[in-house]
């Protein structure tokens, strides 16, 4: 299917799933999102670079709802395209979304204007890329985190944790100790640190640090593959070497 990419599905717990490998613009890194099942709702982290993407994690997640009226909800780690263009068929699906308070800048009164960056910015061939993108259409969430925040009865946690940009989220679920790491954490390539300076950096290590202390069996990365805490150390010196 045109901007799927090749998704893999990861049941870590029966009601806690990796998708892995769905469609990036840059054709050298997949996509990762996630998929948590509480009592009464059903918890997407992230909704993928394109409409096709989201699409199939709605679809993984409609085949095993054991209750058909799960409330929905959408949680978007960071601002960038890779990870929020599909957020319009969550809305339209009646999800309740969170994000970070400094994603309104470049969601608020968008009129088209961030696809049509990805679209001259990504793809030699506007109208390929927007064939493959989809009908992408930005709105503001529902609600905007600005602190560590405890949802469905401590099982779910947005964490706060800044560096790679300042909108970035993390979603921690104790009970199957796996972090949904968005872009904080990479596996198998680079941490990208293109959006900003030393200051940024330290920031991010010292959120790092601070993810370190939680229980954490599985790693759900932004990009890459699946991974243990170690990778949490791997991040934090290559961010060090920088600083030096």
């Amino acid at each position: 299917m045109t901007g799927l990419g090749t998704p893999e599905v990861h049941e870590i717990t029966e009601k806690v799933l990796a998708v892995t490998n769905m469609y990036h613009a840059s054709g050298t890194r997949g996509t990762n999102a996630g998929i948590i099942f509480t009592e009464d709702a059903v918890v997407f982290i992230d909704a993928g670079m394109t409409i096709a993407s989201a699409e199939f994690l709605w679809e993984t997640a409609r085949q095993r709802m054991s209750q058909k009226d799960l409330c929905p909800y959408l949680i978007l780690t960071h601002h960038h395209s890779d990870h929020i263009f599909g957020m319009q068929l969550f809305k339209e699906k009646g999800a309740t979304v969170y994000a970070h308070n400094n994603v309104r800048d470049f969601l608020e009164n968008d009129r088209g204007q961030y696809k049509q960056f990805v679209l001259d910015n990504f793809f030699e061939d506007p109208k390929k890329g927007n064939k493959i993108l989809g009908n992408v259409i930005l709105s503001l969430p529902d609600y905007f985190i600005e602190k560590d925040t405890v949802l469905f009865n401590d099982e779910v946690h947005i964490l706060c944790t800044p560096g790679h940009v300042p909108s970035e989220l993390s979603v921690y679920h104790p009970s199957s100790r796996t972090l949904f790491a968005g872009d904080t954490i990479y596996k198998g390539m680079p941490p990208n640190t293109m959006f900003g300076g030393s200051d940024e950096w330290r920031t991010w290590i010292f959120h790092l640090e601070r993810i370190k202390k939680l229980d954490i069996d599985i790693i759900v990365p932004g990009h890459g593959i699946l991974c243990s805490k170690d990778e949490i150390d791997n991040n934090i010196n290559y961010l060090k070497e920088l600083l030096r």
